[in-house]
């Protein structure tokens, strides 16, 4: 019976020895939000990145090893808004001690609703600013909201004004650091803001397709002309009916460009685009190609901007 339990123990720590990870006090989800969580800390410690190269978090899946980090850490920043599906039972599970903390609840953040139907016209200005009144308005009501946050980078600063509010509360003896790398990161993130309204101001009236409803606050930030995207739900298939809708979509909008991820497989955009004059292109919505760290971010804002003129112009 003794050899049986000391058996048994020995299995356990094994185990736990084969899970166990680096403690980090800092996990963030993607590597957008990685990049704006270590540019505040710096040279003070190191992020974990759960989500890393092309994998989406529309469909990720968290392995033994990062559940154990998730345990260990003292905070977890995510995006919210559904984005993070993985997280949601997980979050539930750590300890009281862990500090999870959404970005799309965070002041400053604006927030639009999810767009429905995977059709969408090009809307002026007023109609934008009008929009962001009702989302406001229905997210405290809890309608659904399109995570893709990021993509604005007026929301990238609101979300490194409250990283470092959230880090210098719990680290108050690196305050001063922090609040200094912070303005470097937003220094650097308006730079790359005023860049890309440059490089897009040329192909802004240009009409395209994305694979996936990911880029509503990109489109709005810079006033690109979306008018579709070929799948609602990245992780569903488009149908035929919706295909011959889109091809059509091609047609009488004048869609240039049909955009694919790497994140997911370019079968369905080949499909729509047979037969079509439109042209493919690629942007990454994540930066799954880019190295992780502080500099992603504003290079992230550099790639999709590149990708879309190399495609509209």
């Amino acid at each position: 019976m003794r050899k049986t339990m000391l058996a048994i123990g020995l299995i356990f720590v094994l185990s736990v020895r084969a899970y166990a990870v680096p403690a980090s006090e800092v996990v963030a989800t993607i590597a957008p939000l990685h990049s704006l969580v270590q540019g505040v800390m710096g040279d003070t410690g190191e992020a974990r990145l759960l989500v890393t190269g092309n994998a989406s978090p529309h469909d990720f899946q968290l392995k033994p090893s990062q559940m154990a980090l998730l345990h260990q850490a003292r905070f977890v920043f995510y995006i919210g808004g559904n984005l993070e599906a993985f997280l949601t039972r997980t979050l539930e599970s750590l300890p009281g001690n862990v500090r999870k903390v959404a970005m799309t609840d965070q002041q400053g953040i604006t927030v639009f609703e999810v767009r429905e139907g995977g059709e969408w016209e090009h809307h002026d200005h007023s109609a934008h600013d009008h929009q962001k009144e009702d989302v406001h308005h229905h997210h405290e009501h809890g309608e659904p909201v399109d995570p893709h946050i990021w993509l604005d980078p007026v929301n990238a600063v609101a979300m490194v004004k409250a990283i470092t509010r959230e880090l210098s509360d719990a680290f108050p003896e690196k305050r001063s650091i922090y609040k200094t790398n912070a303005l470097s990161m937003i220094s650097k993130i308006e730079e790359s803001d005023e860049k890309v309204k440059s490089m897009l101001t040329p192909v802004k009236d240009t009409p395209f397709i994305v694979f996936h409803d990911a880029y509503q606050y990109f489109e709005k930030r810079y006033g690109l002309t979306a008018v579709g995207s070929i799948v609602l739900d990245p992780g569903e298939a488009a149908s035929v009916q919706r295909i011959a809708v889109l091809r059509q979509k091609v047609q009488d909008a004048g869609a240039v460009c049909i955009f694919r991820e790497p994140q997911f497989s370019d079968k369905l955009s080949l499909v729509v685009a047979e037969g079509t004059p439109v042209k493919l292109g690629v942007i990454d919505p994540v930066g799954g190609n880019l190295k992780p760290g502080s500099s992603l971010y504003p290079q992230l804002l550099r790639g999709v901007a590149e990708g879309l003129v190399s495609c509209l112009e």
